[in-house]
């Protein structure tokens, strides 16, 4: 595997938690460091075990862990100048919830982070409270900005033998991932505003999200004129206006809201009396660019999905496979939970 030969002392608690176990992944040895009672986290076992599958556990001693790691990955706290003296060629990863200065110290949580990267402020519904995204998106995105970091410094000291200090801020890792908005700003001076179920391009919205007879399916009416007369074509006399209209003399984006409303009324009647798989069906055959959309239920059930690996058992647990696949590789890395200690047995 990539990095069998690397071993990481994983020092998070939640924030960052992510990182050490993608890095296992990978194939690093990677042992969590809990000391005392362990990882608050152990207290949410479901929780624990999506983040922390596949490390070890070890209740050790820094001073006797760390001369023999090539990589820590922590929260703040700890003294970097310390760890280096331990081991000079440690590449210490530091992921925190802001980055050295003004806000370093002020209190998170992931909904927190989450809020000030301007995200919850894109999702949901104009006429409602904003929203944010299931799980700890923002830990998430810092956890995956750090194994980036992590390589980079990996590979600057196979250059150059020196230990390596990389810090990342899991705020700006969720402002990385939100990058319409701020550039939106800087060329429009326009904030973002939520939209809900409508792709808004040009003057104009069109919905994306519709009812079908078992479920939801995704589709919009778009500038796309082949895949706009397949729709007129699958909907035969049920298209209506819909089926009057040269698509290559319109531009969707800028036709008036009322009007799309009055279109969308059509294929919304038309979704409605069809299943999910006969409009997927219909879409393959006349390229619709329609997709149906899977309930939790639906991704756990699909036999499509297991026969790619996207589940494995973790003690009991169905959770997400491997992270990744490569053709050079096909060995998995361990699914087990780490006990308490379990190293120093």
């Amino acid at each position: 595997m990539m990095l069998q030969s690397l071993t990481v002392l994983d020092l998070t608690s939640g924030l960052g938690a992510i990182a050490g176990r993608m890095l296992a992944e990978l194939g690093a040895t990677v042992t969590k460091v809990e000391a005392g009672a362990g990882d608050p986290q152990r207290a949410d076992a479901p929780a624990f075990a999506a983040w922390n599958h596949g490390k070890r556990s070890s209740g050790a001693d820094l001073a006797a862990l760390v001369p023999q790691a090539d990589m820590v990955i922590r929260n703040p706290g700890l003294d970097h100048a310390a760890l280096l003296a331990l081991n000079p060629r440690l590449i210490d990863v530091v992921l925190a919830p802001f980055l050295p200065g003004p806000n370093r110290d002020r209190p998170e949580t992931d909904l927190t982070l989450m809020a000030r990267s301007g995200l919850m402020a894109i999702v949901g519904d104009p006429d409602r409270a904003p929203l944010t995204m299931p799980g700890e998106q923002a830990h998430a995105l810092g956890g995956i900005q750090a194994v980036i970091a992590a390589l980079t410094a990996l590979r600057h000291r196979r250059a150059t033998g020196k230990g390596q200090l990389v810090e990342v801020s899991a705020y700006q890792a969720a402002v990385l991932a939100n990058y319409r908005e701020p550039l939106t700003w800087e060329w429009t001076g326009r904030v973002g505003a939520r939209t809900g179920n409508l792709l808004v391009r040009g003057a104009s919205g069109v919905r994306q999200v519709w009812r079908c007879k078992d479920g939801f399916v995704t589709w919009a009416l778009v500038d796309n004129p082949p895949m706009m007369r397949g729709m007129v074509t699958v909907m035969g006399d049920a298209a209506g206006p819909l089926a009057e209209v040269d698509w290559n003399a319109i531009l969707v984006a800028d036709t008036p809201r009322p009007v799309l409303e009055a279109w969308e009324a059509r294929v919304e009647a038309f979704f409605l009396e069809r299943t999910r798989a006969e409009l997927g069906e219909l879409s393959a055959r006349h390229g619709l660019g329609l997709s149906w959309i899977d309930a939790p239920a639906d991704v756990l059930a699909s036999p499509h999905l297991a026969a790619r690996g996207l589940w494995r058992e973790v003690d009991g647990m169905k959770l997400p496979g491997r992270l990744w696949v490569s053709s050079l590789d096909a060995s998995a890395p361990s699914g087990h939970v780490p006990g308490l200690g379990e190293e120093d047995a």
